[in-house]
């Protein structure tokens, strides 16, 4: 009987560059979902919106819950600087309940109102994804040695 040995560890550092490049591939992923959504939202494109919305939102979600359990710990290990994404979490909390806000609201009856909202989602996840590029890829960068 041979039994294997457990495949090794990523080294600290390949795990760095996967999850900058992931951290930037996601944001991505959610600015052209954003964009589609809006693009339907503005064309009253009702069931079209309907399906943007709920690919965005399961997007924006798997991107919170990635960030949440594998980017933030390696930052804050990597960084040093315990307790410096608990900011970035409450920030995701506000846009989760602002996913939920939408989920309320009817875009047929409030079509302003819905726009507003998901432009404010937008400018929120934006403002929020150039904080954690600003703050995340230095350090990963640093810790990497480029």
């Amino acid at each position: 009987m041979q039994v294997k040995a457990p495949a090794p560890a990523l080294p600290r550092m390949a795990l760095m560059l996967v999850a900058a490049s992931t951290l930037a591939e996601h944001h991505r992923r959610c600015d052209s979902l954003f964009a589609a959504a809006r693009a339907a939202a503005a064309e009253a494109e009702w069931s079209l919106l309907a399906a943007r919305m709920g690919a965005l939102r399961e997007a924006v979600l798997a991107h919170f819950r990635h960030e949440e359990e594998r980017i933030f710990p390696l930052y804050e290990e990597t960084s040093g600087e315990e307790g410096a994404t608990e900011a970035l979490c409450a920030q995701h909390d506000d846009m989760r309940a602002a996913l939920w806000i939408l989920a309320t609201l009817s875009p047929e009856a409030e079509p302003g109102r819905y726009r507003a909202e998901l432009a404010e989602l937008q400018a929120a996840f934006d403002t929020h994804a150039a904080d954690e590029e600003s703050r995340m890829y230095p350090v990963f960068e640093r810790v990497l040695g480029r």
